[in-house]
């Protein structure tokens, strides 16, 4: 028996130019390694020098291919338009370009399936390619399909033809799966298969790493949507009383479009006379979002709307409770014994569980094997492992999977594999 091979094909997904682009992606595939071999076409968008596109001639920087964690992942450039303008056509604009690089690797080492990640354009086009090849099709849903296919109905229409192609959807969380068999019903099957926690980077606390017993951590994308304006507010409710109170916000805009969000956010701090007391960093190298975890009281995660909500599971596995909204993820992560739940856009609630949390003393050696046992590379590679046997009909190697991804010490056993790396980000949650 042997393991499968997999195509996945992905537009987020790191690289030289972003390494913290995807990086859930990437861990996903890394849990995979134990079960199946997997190859990574991430395809970047491509416009000729001339044309002035500023989100484009960023990733020009992107090397065309590179080795990964021990994954080859290719770079194929795709044509792409002036921000979201083209949206119903990037399928149809990027398929020639993918094609031809799926195809000529499929030449080399024919695969046995296609993992898409995200149902537009990469379902779409991995529909059309399983298709032509015949191999089946699996796509991962990260993101919520409404109201975003409500307003784009040339997209929908796109996906509702791929649909049939589809040997099944993977979305990160049981609300994520309702809410598509709640738009399509039993069109495709929906399995949940969780985001991957790496366990060698989000690592319990040392005995020499203090605890800050008022240091509140934001991590993620400094978007509306992720609701950091919610918790500068909660925190302007709490200084009073706890003066002592101090926000790390490790995460940045990334994307240009999201910078009028930051910029309010900042406005926010001066206005309510916080400065002192918020501290933004930036975006922040996996390892030091994980130390940060690791020194904290709590993360907060104050979202108006999550999928999954990675960092929670992340806070976790580093022995570090989780505030958080019920805004879809967290609630399927967090327990009464792991952190605290308070509604969605209530800054005073979200004060008091806050406050109720800093009260609190949890066993965080229990926390992060409460983390790592659901969310960690085993658990990811067995849920995958099923997955890939269902679609391709290959049973799984026997013993397989065994246990966790290699260790920093078993790589530099084994020889150079490339830098651990986190499925966080200061920015992708």
């Amino acid at each position: 028996m042997r393991k499968p091979r997999v195509l996945v094909l992905a537009r987020n997904y790191p690289n030289n130019a972003f390494p913290t682009l995807g990086l859930w992606t990437e861990r996903l595939v890394a849990a995979s390694r134990l079960v199946a071999e997997p190859t990574v076409v991430a395809p970047v968008p491509y416009a000729p020098p001339f044309v002035p596109l500023s989100s484009v001639r960023r990733f020009r920087a992107v090397e065309r291919g590179s080795m990964r964690d021990g994954v080859s992942v290719h770079h194929p450039r795709v044509a792409a338009g002036p921000g979201q303008l083209l949206h119903a056509f990037d399928a149809r604009l990027a398929y020639p370009f993918i094609r031809k690089a799926i195809l000529d690797l499929h030449r080399v080492t024919p695969f046995d399936v296609i993992h898409a990640h995200f149902i537009y354009p990469e379902g779409v086009i991995a529909s059309r390619l399983g298709a032509e090849l015949g191999i089946p099709v699996v796509s991962s849903e990260h993101a919520m399909w409404r109201p975003w296919l409500d307003r784009h109905a040339l997209v929908r229409r796109q996906v509702e033809r791929a649909l049939p192609r589809i040997a099944r959807i993977t979305a990160v969380s049981e609300a994520l799966r309702a809410s598509i068999v709640a738009l399509y019903g039993d069109a495709v099957p929906v399995d949940v298969i969780p985001n991957v926690v790496d366990e060698r980077v989000f690592v319990a606390p040392r005995a020499d790493e203090a605890r800050d017993p008022f240091h509140l951590l934001f991590v993620g994308l400094i978007r509306h949507v992720k609701g950091l304006d919610v918790l500068v507010r909660a925190l302007g409710h709490l200084l009073p009383d706890i003066p002592e109170l101090h926000l790390s916000v490790a995460g940045g805009s990334f994307y240009r479009a999201y910078e009028r969000d930051a910029a309010a956010v900042r406005e926010l701090v001066r206005a309510l006379g916080v400065s002192d007391r918020v501290h933004f960093l930036g975006e922040v190298a996996p390892n030091d979002v994980a130390a940060l975890m690791r020194r904290s009281a709590m993360l907060v995660v104050p979202s108006r709307r999550e999928t999954f909500s990675l960092v929670t599971a992340e806070a976790l596995a580093s022995g570090t409770p989780v505030v958080a909204t019920r805004c879809g993820g967290p609630e399927e992560i967090l327990t009464e014994e792991t952190g605290q739940l308070t509604e969605v856009d209530d800054a005073a609630a979200l004060a008091i569980a806050i406050e109720s949390m800093l009260n609190r003393s949890c066993d965080r050696a229990a926390l992060r094997r409460y983390a790592v046992d659901r969310f960690g590379s085993a658990a990811a590679a067995e849920r995958l492992g099923r997955l890939y046997e269902r679609v391709t009909g290959l049973a799984r190697p026997a013993g397989a999977p065994t246990g966790a991804l290699p260790t920093e010490s078993d790589q530099r056993r084994d020889g150079p594999r490339g830098p651990a790396r986190s499925a966080t980000a200061a920015g992708a949650t």
